[in-house]
Order: C-alpha cells, then sequence, then structure tokens
C-alpha cells in the first residue's frame, strides 16, 4: 500500500511539473506578445533614444586673443 502510494505521488509530481511547464510556457508566450512586443514596438516607432532628431550645431564661434604665435605659445 505505502508503495503504491510512493508511485502515485511521484507519478502525481511529474504530471505536476509538466502542467507547471505547459502553463508557465502558455502564460509568458501571451504576456510577450500582448503586453512586451506591442509595448517595444511603439517605443521603437514613437521616441528618439538617441535624441538626434534636434542636430542644429550648438556651438558658438570662437572668439580667439592668441592673433599671433607668441600669444599662443604663451600659456597664461
Amino acid at each position: 500500500m505505502k508503495q503504491a502510494l510512493s508511485k502515485l505521488w511521484a507519478a502525481w509530481k511529474k504530471f505536476g511539473l509538466f502542467i507547471g511547464d505547459l502553463i508557465a510556457r502558455i502564460v509568458l508566450t501571451l504576456f510577450y506578445f500582448t503586453i512586451f512586443l506591442p509595448f517595444g514596438l511603439i517605443i521603437t516607432l514613437f521616441s528618439d533614444q538617441l535624441d538626434m532628431k534636434d542636430l542644429t550645431p550648438s556651438w558658438l564661434a570662437r572668439k580667439t586673443k592668441d592673433l599671433t604665435l607668441k600669444d599662443a605659445r604663451r600659456l597664461w
């Protein structure tokens, strides 16, 4: 009797692991295709992730004081 229950319990655990793995795969697949994938596509299509839309130059013209070579060689 005890041996039969032990075998039944081992079979039940195998079945539970199989069903748990199956349900996990189904739930994660549904999550990916219904939430994660559309969110990623929307973010990719409608956002500027590298902030490259406004590429106008932001620097100013340099005004230098070292007009001669002697002035350029002086550090201070």
